[in-house]
């Protein structure tokens, strides 16, 4: 460790496990020198300081630097997400440099974001993300202590059609021809609990109408990565886009079922972004208000689960669930269960009274109930589903 002048004020320069500190230690008095160089040592020791590297110096270096890092490790969709919430965080701060960027100023970004309307958890997201950058900088420790999450409130794991919701959806969807690419995706959707991502980046060699199945490729992660057979509803809806795509020239096998449209021009090079405008006109024309494209999912799964199929077989049909989907779920299941059980019961109870003697009639038509094995196929579960549009 050294102290020296420079001017008036003191300044330190000391190494810690292989690092250098330099510091300024804003005094003139040698005593108070000293304990500040004792205090800094300290925080330098518990990876709470910041140390004299040679490195991003910028918060726009620091950026581009940690997405090229994290490029040749992470999938697209996780770089796409980093990027999308990044821009957000540039936008705020601007090019300043990475010392600005305080606790202070984090929760001043937290403040405006909040009054903006932005819910706390994307806030939350995009605080996340600033952290990560901060962290490949060695900037984060410094400030880690005094930034605080927001509150978030427990959202509710989704909206499950009615069958009369479901068949208003679907007429609504079919009468409209400028609705059909937007149509013919919600039938996929609900006939395979595919996410709108997944469905949005369906190539033509993606699909094999043949053979009745879907290779999902693209996904939120990797471990949704899976393949899906088709039923009879799902296979139509997908023959219609490859109509649609044969009628516009898009004939590669790299091409997109739904591709990028902008201003009237297709480039099926690129999947489609986003279909909220379509959407959003399709469920209001069918008076479902608030319906996410997403509930589409939450639908077809939970059908799933009151047909009783296991846990397993849901997640080889939808991809990742986490674990408060999956208990979600097998309350579901349960539930379905105990109805059915209570309308035996129930049955069996009237049968008796009309009998008056505690025996069943032998005219009487007993419903019998049949527990589906929790080994039931994919191929099998989806059968069930064939007429879901």
């Amino acid at each position: 460790m050294s102290l020296w002048k420079r001017g008036r004020q003191y300044w330190t320069d000391f190494t810690v496990a292989g690092r250098r500190y330099r510091k300024r230690l804003s005094t003139t008095n040698v005593r108070v020198a000293t304990r500040r160089e004792r205090e800094l040592v300290e925080e330098a020791g518990h990876g709470r300081l910041a140390a004299d590297e040679q490195g991003p110096k910028r918060l726009s270096d620091a950026i581009d630097a940690y997405v090229a890092a994290k490029r040749i490790r992470c999938s697209p969709r996780t770089i796409e997400f980093e990027e999308e919430r990044l821009s957000l965080v540039k936008k705020h701060f601007g090019d300043v440099p990475l010392s600005a960027i305080t606790a202070t100023s984090i929760a001043e970004f937290q403040r405006t974001r909040h009054e903006a309307g932005i819910a706390n958890r994307t806030i939350n997201m995009d605080v996340g993300v600033l952290s990560r950058v901060l962290k490949s900088c060695g900037r984060w420790r410094a400030v880690a202590d005094h930034v605080h999450n927001l509150p978030e409130r427990q959202r509710p794991v989704g909206r499950a059609l009615t069958a009369d919701e479901r068949k208003r959806l679907f007429y609504a969807a079919a009468s409209n021809p400028e609705w059909e690419h937007v149509y013919c995706a919600a039938v996929v959707a609900a006939n395979t609990s595919m996410r709108p991502v997944e469905v949005k980046h369906l190539r033509r060699c993606d699909v094999d109408l043949v053979k009745r199945l879907v290779h999902v490729r693209r996904s939120k992660n990797e471990t949704s990565h899976r393949v899906i057979p088709l039923n009879a509803s799902a296979v139509e809806a997908a023959a219609r886009m490859f109509e649609r795509a044969d009628l516009l020239g898009h004939t590669e096998p790299e091409h997109y079922l739904w591709p990028a449209c902008q201003w009237g021009r297709y480039d099926a090079t690129k999947p489609m972004s986003k279909w909220d405008t379509a959407w959003r006109a399709l469920r209001d024309e069918a008076g479902l208000h608030g319906l996410r494209f997403h509930d589409l999912r939450h639908t077809v799964i939970t059908e799933l689960a009151e047909m009783g199929v296991a846990d397993h077989v849901l997640e080889s049909i939808s991809g990742h669930l986490s674990r408060r989907m999956l208990e979600h779920y097998s309350h579901i299941r349960i539930d379905a269960k105990r109805q059915a059980l209570d309308a035996l019961d129930n049955l069996r109870r009237g049968s008796d009274a009309a009998n008056g003697n505690g025996k069943p009639s032998d005219e009487a038509e007993i419903e019998t109930t049949v527990e589906v094995a929790d080994d039931l196929t994919s191929q099998f579960a989806f059968a069930g589903l064939a007429a879901f549009r």
